[in-house]
């Protein structure tokens, strides 16, 4: 019993210490390598973090995700790699510390390539915390940056599945689909979504619409190409399948804003029809 009144009372000075400790590290005691005229502060590796943090994990993980946050203030995108590794650092402590996973994985990437970096650490977050349905999320977000629609959807349909996840996740993906290349993917999607929806009447009703408007793309796709095997070329605008008697009229987009050509008169792409919502 006096051994656990001596622990308690030694914890915030210890807790204190720790924490004085770690935010040294990252301020004073590595400064190790220069950035152009700036010098680079070293981060510790996480496991070996974890092997000396003992029970105050949590706490040296906050440490670490409050420098991040600080640095993020200041020239983020100068020291992008630097932001990663302290977030990274904090997440791999504390995988349920959300605000350190969305800081290093979706405000610190500045550039493409940085995206990559941030989809590895939002990876390495989902595999600590497997349940937890933001860090799918966020890694669909990024790969849509990217304009890798496919695995975007492969993500936010992972996210959609998880406890406490958003209600849209659930739909996401048929749109998410529908701006890639391949329509038939979104297409398919969309009827897996509707025959998994039983009586649920607003994602069936909802799924009809998608389905419709999927496939009215896809028949105009197909119009293109008649148009292509008749003239030699891909229209430059839809109105040339009237003008050509291909169609009597355009069908109405009830579902987005208007079919458009996503590259007018392109001899290999020039066929595909989106639509913006």
């Amino acid at each position: 019993m006096n051994i656990e009144k001596t622990l308690n009372r030694l914890f915030w000075p210890a807790l204190l210490i720790v924490m004085g400790i770690n935010l040294g590290l990252s301020i004073h005691l590595s400064q190790v390598a220069p950035f152009g005229e700036q010098k680079v502060l070293f981060v510790p590796e996480p496991h070996y973090v974890e092997r000396i943090s003992g029970t105050f994990r949590n706490q040296i993980a906050l440490a670490f995700y409050m420098k991040g946050a600080q640095e993020l203030a200041y020239n983020s995108a100068q020291k992008v790699d630097l932001l990663l590794a302290l977030f990274r650092l904090a997440v791999y402590l504390d995988p349920k510390l959300d605000q350190a996973a969305f800081l290093g994985g979706m405000v610190t990437p500045a550039r493409a390539k940085d995206l990559v970096k941030a989809i590895d650490l939002l990876e390495m977050a989902r595999q600590r915390n497997p349940g937890n349905w933001r860090f799918p999320y966020w890694i669909g977000f990024n790969y849509l940056q990217l304009d890798k629609f496919e695995k975007a959807a492969e993500f936010y349909k992972i996210a959609s599945e998880l406890p406490g996840a958003l209600p849209f996740l659930k739909t996401a993906s048929v749109h998410i689909l529908s701006r890639g290349s391949n329509l038939e993917m979104a297409l398919a999607e969309a009827e897996r979504l509707k025959a998994g929806a039983g009586k649920d009447k607003d994602t069936n009703e909802l799924m009809d619409l998608r389905i419709l408007w999927l496939q009215t793309m896809l028949f105009l796709e197909a119009k293109n190409r008649e148009f292509k095997a008749l003239t030699g070329r891909y229209p430059l605008k839809l109105q040339e399948l009237v003008e050509s008697k291909l169609l009597p009229e355009l069908p109405p987009d009830d579902f987005g804003e208007g079919f458009y050509l996503v590259n007018p008169g392109d001899p290999k792409t020039g066929y595909m029809v989106r639509s913006d919502f």
